[in-house]
């Protein structure tokens, strides 16, 4: 398995898959290419079907700055990979260079046709959490030391990640810009939730006062408030952490940072919580899916509820790889299934309220764990989830993954037809 730099990766939203891979794979062809002096980028599958409200387009550009890059939506090529580009470089004189294939595979990696991996990264020796679990028990380790022993640089890359969440929070608490899409009609919430939260009066002013116990400003109702301001920051193109995708990137900050500020602490732990979470996303990464355009909504919010509770479940209840599993377990199997429709092709809706939904998830399956006495009262191993997570991802229809051709994407759709409004959103052709 690779190193957790190559899973907390650092970059801008809406879409690891769609913004950080295309962006990665424009940076390749211009480093392996240096004499190109422009670029035709051909989109194919999700990529192009929702490449426009996934700032596609946007990214490629940046990535290419001063070189000039025509980028072409293609929705009628059925490419044999859903997120796959084609680039085209021409030297100074319009002699063509080379054409490269590129595969965005999720979580902002990327595969290049007949090249071999931009990334050689491989620093775990195991393949599943089996074998993970076999090592820890031989050599009486935790999963933290496992991390330390095999990935010091990915350990140290935490720190790091850590900040990028804190930072993610902060602007998005602060930041008022609106969502700007053509034919979408959303407006930010974090400023209302914000509100709410502090406001004596306000509908949950009242539930604090009806039921101290449950609510107030210690609740876990506080991590709705930085899940919404890190995943609304994503549509943004604001800078955030992959974890493991840029879809599912408000979850695992939102939890993290409310265990640190709400309820004590301290920063040492949150690393070794995501050292831990970053060992269950890494186990999705390797054997099952991490892309919405591959698995659906589960491959991205379910293994981030996973990773997540697994963290939190350590933050909880310590080291015991048994309770932390089973947090994982809980997590991804209420998650299966989950269909990924993205109105307009834009990580708006279902997306953002999804991301803070989520983070309640993640501290009831990390409870839920500890309450029935861990992994050795369940049916299944991590593993298991892990495979049937990759299978039902295959099951699903390629309407309800990434596509915005189903669901609540063609519902906003004919909602607004309904309506007698224009629809300009060139994603769902």
């Amino acid at each position: 398995m690779e190193s957790l730099t190559e899973l907390y990766k650092i970059g801008r939203g809406p879409s690891s898959s769609h913004s950080i891979g295309p962006f990665r794979a424009t940076k390749w062809f211009l480093e392996t290419f240096p004499e190109t002096h422009r670029i035709i980028v051909n989109l194919y599958g999700s990529l192009a079907l929702t490449g426009k409200g996934h700032q596609t387009d946007i990214s490629i550009i940046e990535a290419a700055k001063e070189i000039e890059a025509k980028i072409n939506f293609d929705y009628k090529t059925k490419p044999s990979f859903p997120n796959t580009l084609d680039i085209t470089g021409y030297d100074q004189n319009n002699k063509l260079i080379k054409t490269v294939t590129f595969r965005s595979i999720g979580g902002g990696s990327i595969e290049i046709e007949g090249y071999p991996s931009p990334v050689d990264n491989k620093v775990y020796p195991q393949t599943n959490f089996n074998q993970i679990k076999k090592w820890c028990y031989k050599n009486d380790k935790t999963l933290v030391d496992y991390v330390k022993h095999y990935d010091e640089e990915g350990y140290k890359h935490l720190y790091t990640v850590w900040e990028t969440m804190k930072g993610a929070i902060d602007e998005g608490l602060n930041n008022k810009e609106e969502f700007n899409f053509p034919g979408l009609n959303f407006k930010r919430k974090t400023f209302i939730v914000k509100n709410n939260l502090i406001g004596e009066y306000s509908v949950y002013g009242k539930l604090c006062k009806i039921f101290p116990d449950l609510y107030g400003k210690n609740s876990i109702f506080q991590a709705y408030l930085y899940s919404y301001a890190v995943a609304e920051l994503n549509s943004l193109h604001g800078k955030l952490v992959t974890a493991p995708t840029l879809g599912s990137a408000g979850i695992l900050p939102a939890v993290f940072y409310y265990a640190y500020k709400h309820l004590n602490v301290p920063e040492e732990n949150i690393i070794e919580a995501l050292a831990i979470a970053g060992v269950i996303g890494n186990v999705f990464k390797t054997n099952g899916s991490i892309a919405g355009a591959t698995g659906g909504c589960q491959a991205e919010i379910g293994v981030a509820v996973a990773m997540a509770a697994a963290g939190f479940n350590y933050i909880i209840n310590g080291y015991n790889i048994a309770y932390i599993e089973y947090a994982a377990i809980i997590a991804m199997e209420h998650h299966l299934g989950l269909t990924c429709d993205p109105v307009g092709g834009a990580v708006i809706a279902p997306c953002i309220e999804r991301n803070a939904e989520a983070v309640i998830r993640v501290i009831s399956s990390a409870t839920h764990s500890c309450l029935v006495g861990g992994r050795r009262n369940s049916v299944f191993t991590l593993d298991d989830e892990v495979d049937v997570e990759l299978k039902t991802g295959r099951d699903l229809k390629t309407g309800y993954k990434e596509t915005s051709k189903k669901g609540l994407s063609i519902k906003y759709k004919s909602k607004k037809i309904g309506e007698n409004k224009s629809i300009n959103i060139e994603d769902n052709k």
